[in-house]
């Protein structure tokens, strides 16, 4: 059985800062048009701090090393965008603590509760064009993996495709909260910046693999 320990978390960070900075330029566009443009440049700045972190933090308990890095990034980062990143690793600690190593059934606990303390914090829900609408199919993609006996490694492809979907989805979408929501149904055929940003995090997490 494939699992996540501290080293493959910072394999799987690099991955994604990586990922980030290849996207930034379309990010700050893409935020830019409903938003203030900044998207980019927080995800970039809150992935970097993390990944350089998690050298310094001597924690091999997964748990406590994601609600130190959730901790991380919302002083680094205090944004909206960066505020959901951070709810996401702190939501899901605490399925991890106490463990050095994460297996599939970890990930999809974990991955529960960050929808369930992104929901609570943004107050949306699936379906108001938002970060959720990646996030949410991507773990129930995990869930469907795990259910089906995938690898650790085919789970992660299929969520990212699933976020892939989210995004697509998010462009038949109206925008009902934040700096979007004011542009109401201009927003449709948009798709939206926040799950765009959770997608390319799901694509650093299977480049991992």
């Amino acid at each position: 059985m494939e699992t996540i320990n501290k080293l493959k978390l910072k394999e799987i960070l690099g991955n994604i800062l990586e990922s980030m900075q290849d996207a930034k330029d379309e990010l700050i566009v893409l935020d830019g048009a409903m938003g203030d443009g900044d998207l980019g440049l927080t995800m970039c700045k809150g992935f970097e701090a993390i990944y350089q972190e998690i050298d310094i933090l001597e924690e091999t308990d997964m748990g406590k090393l994601m609600m130190k890095l959730g901790m991380k990034m919302n002083s680094v980062v205090p944004s909206t965008m960066g505020t959901l990143i951070s709810t996401c690793f702190v939501k899901s600690a605490p399925k991890a603590k106490g463990k050095s190593e994460l297996n599939l059934t970890d990930l999809v606990e974990m991955g529960k509760a960050a929808v369930d303390g992104v929901m609570q914090r943004g107050g949306s829900k699936i379906g108001d064009k938002t970060m959720l609408d990646a996030l949410a199919p991507a773990i129930n993609a995990l869930e469907q993996s795990l259910s089906e006996n995938k690898t650790l490694a085919e789970a992660q492809q299929v969520a990212y495709q699933a976020s892939i979907e989210g995004v697509e989805k998010t462009k038949t979408l109206k925008s009902v909260h934040g700096r979007a929501a004011y542009y109401n149904e201009q927003s449709i055929g948009k798709q939206d910046p926040g799950a765009t940003a959770v997608m390319y995090i799901f694509r650093g997490i299977a480049k991992s693999f």
